[in-house]
């Protein structure tokens, strides 16, 4: 998987207890799911796109505020230097509805 999340490279990311990033940058409305508590509509696992070894998963309110979680993940953890348009997307497909 490639680095998913584009934020701050200053900010760094944390994770709840269950493993969820809540450091994401916030949505439209201006506040991200995780940062104003609520779980967030839409989620990826990294196993999900061949890191099966990767238990992290992260939540959004958007499928672009996981993208982009998803992205400095990727830099962060998996030392993806480069993530180009086709790993986007792979990442994109896996990107899942929250129940």
């Amino acid at each position: 998987m490639a680095n998913i999340n584009m934020s701050d490279p200053e900010r760094p990311e944390r994770m709840n207890p269950e493993g969820v990033s809540t450091s994401a940058k916030s949505g439209p409305s201006g506040t991200s799911g995780a940062q104003t508590g609520q779980k967030g509509n839409f989620t990826f696992r990294c196993a999900d796109v061949g890191f099966n070894d990767c238990s992290w998963e992260t939540r959004g309110s958007t499928p672009e505020e996981v993208l982009r979680n998803a992205e400095q993940h990727g830099r962060q953890h998996h030392n993806m230097a480069n993530i180009d348009e086709a790993l986007r997307n792979q990442v994109r497909s896996k990107i899942r509805q929250a129940a």
